[in-house]
């Protein structure tokens, strides 16, 4: 027989002085050497006797159990020392694994976050490869996923990308970011059978929208060139001959641009492209920050980028090309014009058309949301 006190009297730590009394009387009577032949009788008659001396008496009892306290308390200690230093071997473990797995030798945590560098600053080309070497990895983290998802989405591959958003929606069910871009993608693609197969495709091309966008761009560079309105920034050498026509009218034929390519399904929906799954800032957003200072600047820097890095996006691409194409023909209407001087036009003129492109972009989605 070993152990506390109360074990020996076969109680549980606190019991009152009554079990106390009760269980030493049982206990006194079975193993007194009087009335037992059992040779470990005498041993456990007086454990059992000490143990009642000691919980018997109140102030015995109290400073016993204290002692029972601090031993339970310090074991608690060890044990929660033992259980910290397997955790935090187990995780040195883990990391060098990691490491060992990597290319660079970095932890998984610190190639997603170089993953999320890569793709905000417009480097989809390796973006795309380290996506696709951390999910053989680790398939379990869910932004190498919505990385390639976006970068899909931007190339077009409406079906892949759909996947990949399914993906991360599986591996991180707690960010509702993968689950609604996943949702904007159904509600904006169609469901197409080939061969068998079940696919997402992006919805039909509504050719009649641009239209009526180029048409109206048209329609205000024939007013500009007919117009005599007089100039109204003299103070502004860089536009010093514009008109208060020219400035409204090459707003309004960027929102016309951007309403009739977002109604004509030729770009996708301005909310999934402002910003991506990771919650940085898209390129299509950044793009409008430079445009507001040149537009042709702002046009040089994407191609240089999306050439460089393989980072075309196509809506970003018909975004440009039809801003582009509106300050072209803006220009060409302010040669006939003895007042505005054309090279303004088109060196500044864009800024303008861009800008207007996107609140046209943004107002046809804002009046979409329920589709």
């Amino acid at each position: 027989m070993a152990g506390t006190y109360y074990e020996d009297l076969g109680l549980k730590p606190g019991a009152t002085k009554a079990e106390i009394k009760s269980a030493y009387r049982k206990l006194v009577l079975q193993h007194h050497p009087d009335r037992s032949s059992d040779p470990q009788s005498k041993a456990i008659f007086l454990r059992v006797t000490e143990a009642n001396e000691a919980l018997s008496d109140p102030e015995s009892k109290r400073r016993y159990d204290e002692h029972l306290e601090m031993l339970e308390r310090r074991a608690r200690e060890e044990e929660e020392k033992r259980a910290a230093a397997a955790k935090k071997e187990a995780e040195a473990a883990r990391v060098q694994a990691e490491r060992k797995a990597t290319p660079t030798g970095a932890t998984i945590a610190e190639e997603v976050a170089r993953l999320q560098t890569l793709y905000g600053s417009g480097r989809h080309s390796e973006a795309e490869k380290l996506a696709y070497a951390l999910m053989q990895i680790d398939p379990r983290q869910a932004i190498p996923y919505a990385v390639l998802a976006d970068i899909l989405r931007g190339r077009g591959y409406v079906n892949e990308a759909g996947k990949m958003y399914a993906y991360a929606a599986q591996m991180d069910p707690r960010n509702p970011v993968y689950q609604r871009r996943y949702e904007q993608l159904l509600n904006n693609s169609r469901v197409v059978t080939k061969h068998g197969d079940m696919r997402l495709e992006s919805e039909d091309k509504r050719v009649l929208a641009p239209m009526v966008g180029g048409g109206f761009a048209v329609v205000a560079g024939l007013y500009v060139a007919a117009s005599h309105e007089p100039a109204m920034l003299s103070p502004f050498p860089l536009i010093s001959t514009w008109t208060t026509g020219l400035i409204v009218l090459l707003f309004l034929s960027g929102v016309a641009v951007g309403a009739a390519l977002s109604v004509g399904n030729l770009v996708e929906r301005f909310g999934s492209m402002s910003s991506s799954s990771s919650g940085r800032s898209s390129p299509t957003a950044i793009l409008g920050i430079v445009a507001m200072v040149n537009f042709w600047v702002a046009a040089v820097l994407y191609m240089l980028v999306a050439i460089g890095l393989r980072a075309f996006n196509f809506s970003t691409t018909r975004l440009m090309l039809g801003v582009a194409a509106v300050t072209l023909l803006m220009t060409l209407a302010s040669i006939p014009s003895h007042a505005i001087h054309a090279s303004q036009t088109f060196l500044w003129g864009g800024n303008l058309v861009y800008v207007g492109g996107l609140v046209g972009w943004m107002a046809v989605d804002a009046l979409r949301v329920g589709d």
